[in-house]
């Protein structure tokens, strides 16, 4: 160990003695370098760029921090001057002049390359107190090989707290250069934790630079939660909420926060005026105990879960979290008119394509908010295609008080969701609904359809279970043929179908959103079946037969008892030889044409003593 921090001081004199350092840095990253010189905290400090010696400090005087914009320069733990450079700009390469009065001066040649790293600048994570705390930071290809270093910014310093040369307590690093990133964990974390880590990369150990990828905003909450509400605003309003606090915490400071995926970002602060946020004010009533939060016209990016926080001591990163607010934004993002009858029934689709999967309602509003209540009536069904993306309500049978304002909506996420505003209008007509009886043979059955929404496109289902009325298979699609309009506000059409079931003829209307259909006739349609229907006609053809046989027996009496007259008793043939003729009836059914048997009559041309009947089926 010993070996290691003599070949430590032995670089570090080297590189103070150089004078001279050339560094790169990234677009949009930040450096820092180690001068190699003592601070001497009684000294004026000074920075220059060259050419044009733009003066960047000039007499600074400070114990251990000097800080303008985006340059800073500290004391570092060796006592030594240390030089940091925020958000790097291409214009920001060139070369510096640095240095402390009367004392030394160095020369720094900065080259500034373009970002090729697709890696996060700024993180903020949140870890309570006693628990265990993580983050990652990602660098490039470029510096697979270079050793991993942290710092962490203080209240006038910042601090190496892990590299090879330097360890903490209850802080390590693993490095995956697979993935290109290395995870940092704080085992027991305390308030003390809480604050700005810097991520670097070791990579000009001669010089001690350091190229810093990744800034940290670690928060430590040493108690969550206090009481929680959740607040429901319309997008483009304003949304305001208040959290209340102890006694003991009337002076701290307080801040608020708002959650983005277990990411913890600051919203604003009552304290210091860069933290605040456009469109959102904070007032605090001290004498109330009471803090108080609006956001003006809220979008829905403003939604999410927010944390009122007082600070535990200023100028930290610990705070005491009051209250929780839950903060949803609803969107409108069209209205609609739909009329009904009262008595016929209505068919509503809300249609989400874009968001297929994603959880889908429709609700009434009143006075109380928008709910379900409206569907204990039984008359009313909802069902979801979430194949096409569409919620399907079917009223059954409206009523006067299904009038009102609904909402037909899709959740884009846990805390922001859109919707259709429905305005349903309820009329009573005499004329409908219409109810249409049928009962028929198999074969197709021609009804009569009439509605009274002329410029509207027509509508033929099927109702199934009581749950929707859908348009049937191509096989079995209905034929619609139009016919002349009845009066100035009614239309006619005809349908022909052929199974039995309750159908219903209505108007589809299509909207940006929705789609909704007025079914104001009922056709229940009965088919009597093929068992029924061949009973019926041998019944029939038997009833035919009887009577063909009793005409034929009547008649054969009739000339019986004129030939009895000239001889008596009669002489019965015992063959047919004996010159008596015959009278016959024969039927068939054929089981392709069932409702058409054939029936014939044959008898002698001159008498008949017998009748006979025959019946035969293919």
């Amino acid at each position: 160990m010993k070996i290691i921090l003599r070949i430590f001081l032995t670089l570090h004199l080297i590189s103070a003695a150089l004078g001279d350092f050339d560094v790169t840095g990234y677009s949009g990253r930040s450096l820092m370098l180690n001068s190699g010189r003592l601070w001497h905290k009684n000294y004026a400090k000074y920075m220059h760029k060259l050419p044009e010696w733009k003066t960047l400090m000039y007499y600074k005087i400070h114990e251990k921090w000097i800080n303008e914009g985006r340059f800073t320069l500290f004391e570092n733990s060796d006592g030594n001057l240390m030089i940091f450079i925020r958000d790097l700009h291409t214009d920001d390469a060139g070369v510096y002049r640095i240095g402390v009065y009367d004392d030394w001066r160095i020369s720094l040649t900065l080259n500034v390359d373009e970002e090729y790293c697709a890696c996060n600048v700024s993180k903020r994570v949140m870890v309570h107190s006693g628990e265990s705390g993580s983050f990652s930071c990602e660098y490039s290809h470029n510096h697979i090989n270079d050793e991993k270093v942290v710092f962490k910014e203080g209240r006038d310093s910042i601090e190496m707290i892990y590299s090879t040369l330097n360890k903490k307590e209850r802080f390590s690093i693993s490095d995956d250069r697979q993935r290109k990133l290395f995870n940092v964990s704080i085992t027991a974390v305390t308030t003390d934790d809480g604050g700005v880590y810097l991520c670097g990369v070791w990579v000009n150990k001669h010089s001690y630079s350091y190229y810093i990828i990744n800034t940290v905003h670690l928060y430590v909450i040493s108690s969550c939660c206090g009481s929680s509400k959740t607040l429901v605003v319309k997008s483009r309003e304003a949304a305001a909420f208040t959290c209340e606090y102890s006694l003991n915490q009337t002076s701290g400071g307080k801040t608020i926060f708002k959650t983005d995926n277990d990411i913890f970002d600051e919203v604003i602060s009552t304290t210091y005026t860069w933290d605040r946020k456009e469109r959102v004010s904070i007032s605090d009533d001290r004498q109330r105990k009471l803090l108080s939060v609006s956001i003006t016209a809220v979008t829905a990016d403003d939604g999410g879960v927010y944390l009122c926080g007082v600070w535990v001591k200023d100028n930290s990163y610990s705070y005491y979290i009051t209250n929780t607010v839950h903060l949803q934004i609803i969107t409108e993002v069209g209205v609609s008119t739909v009329i009904g009858y009262s008595g016929a029934a209505l068919m509503i689709k809300c249609e989400h394509p874009q968001h297929k999967t994603n959880n889908k309602y429709i609700c009434k509003e009143s006075s109380a908010g928008c709910s379900g209540e409206w569907r204990k009536n039984g008359d009313v069904s909802v069902d979801e295609d979430s194949r096409a993306g569409v919620l399907m309500v079917f009223f059954r049978e409206l009523k006067a008080a299904d009038a009102g304002t609904y909402r037909c909506g899709v959740k884009d996420s846990e805390y922001t969701e859109r919707f259709t505003q429905l305005q349903l209008k309820v009329r009573h007509d005499e004329k409908y609904p219409k109810v249409v009886n049928k009962t028929a043979y198999p074969g197709e059955v021609s009804i009569i359809c009439q509605i009274p929404e002329v410029q509207k496109n027509n509508y033929f289902c099927k109702e199934h279970d009581h749950k929707s009325c859908q348009i049937m298979r191509a096989s079995e699609e209905p034929q619609l043929t139009h016919e002349e309009p009845v009066g100035n506000e009614e239309r006619v059409f005809r349908v022909s179908i052929r199974d039995a079931g309750v159908y219903w003829c209505g108007a589809e209307t299509r909207d940006t959103h929705l789609t909704f259909i007025s079914l104001t006739t009922k056709i229940q349609l009965s088919v009597i079946d093929n068992g029924f229907s061949r009973i019926i006609i041998i019944i029939g053809v038997c009833a035919i037969v009887l009577l063909i046989s009793g005409i034929t027996l009547t008649v054969c009496k009739l000339r019986h008892k004129r030939r009895g007259d000239a001889t008596f008793p009669p002489q019965l043939p015992t063959t047919p030889s004996d010159g008596l003729l015959y009278a016959s009836v024969s039927f068939q059914k054929h089981e392709e044409s069932p409702s058409k048997p054939s029936v014939s009559f044959r008898t002698d041309k001159s008498h008949c003593t017998y009748a006979t009947v025959s019946h035969s089926s293919n």
